[in-house]
């Protein structure tokens, strides 16, 4: 069994022209369960070191937070935030931990949705890259020896969780390249501050974030370029089948939406 953490970076919603966050990154951490809770504790000893009792209650780990300095983390310097990141980062690296994630330019998935659902629709680029990351995921869970399933946990995202959940059932359901054949279950959503290693996923896809907003041209702040260099040894990349699943999308989509004018994919 291995557990596949989700969680964004970049979640705007349906803002696509959100100017200070012009790219979406959905990012799933796949952890072997042998592994979780060697994982997990190694994460508590780093949590301990940098950032020593008595902690708030609300204490989370949050890649922009420990970057920008927020919160909790504003009293402590740059450099101690990043060395934590980086700690972080390491611990999923020595367990062997994998990270498969879609990039989404808003503006581009704009455009998109213009032409395969004419003006005036608006969709969360959760909705497309969800199915994509899945895909990938199940793919992967089924090279490995012994084909093992897997359980998808995520954030709760109150705005997701039920196009997640459809997600999920529709495509266990599915035949062909895009059914998923190893994840049981439905998705499980848990508070974020209960599970230092969903935390350790959101500051994968933030690292992975920066790394494609740097790909779309954008300035990378000092600092990011250690996050994107520890967190690229971690992504699995293969074949997302992703004309099929965008064809899918945009087929569930319209049977939801009936009034919506035909498009081009």
């Amino acid at each position: 069994m291995h557990l596949i953490y989700f969680d964004e970076s970049g979640q705007t919603g349906t803002d696509l022209g959100n100017s200070g966050q012009p790219v979406f990154v959905l990012a799933a951490l796949i952890v072997p369960e042998e592994a979780w809770m060697s994982v997990e504790r190694d994460l508590e000893s780093e949590v301990d070191r940098h950032f020593p009792g008595p902690r708030p209650s609300t204490f989370e780990i949050h890649g922009a937070a420990l970057r920008n300095g927020s919160g909790y983390f504003r009293k402590f310097p740059v450099g101690h935030r990043l060395a934590f990141r980086d700690a972080c980062l390491k611990v999923a690296a020595r367990h062997g931990l994998r990270l498969v994630y879609r990039a989404i330019d808003k503006r581009r998935f704009q455009q998109w949705i213009r032409q395969s659902f004419g003006p005036g629709v608006l969709i969360n680029p959760h909705v497309v890259a969800f199915p994509l990351v899945a895909r990938v995921v199940d793919d992967y869970l089924a090279s490995l020896p012994g084909a093992p399933l897997g359980i998808f946990i995520a954030d709760e995202n109150r705005e997701i969780i039920g196009d997640v959940e459809k997600a999920i059932c529709l495509l266990r359901g599915v035949e062909g390249a895009l059914r998923l054949g190893q994840i049981i279950e439905k998705g499980f959503f848990i508070d974020s501050r209960s599970s230092l290693v969903l935390q350790l996923c959101d500051l994968c896809a933030f690292s992975a974030r920066k790394k494609e907003e740097a790909k779309a041209g954008l300035p990378l702040r000092p600092g990011d370029e250690g996050g994107i260099t520890l967190v690229e040894p971690l992504v699995h990349r293969s074949g997302e089948s992703m004309l099929d699943t965008l064809e899918w999308i945009v087929a569930t989509q319209k049977k939801e939406r009936p009034g919506d004018k035909p498009g081009s994919v």
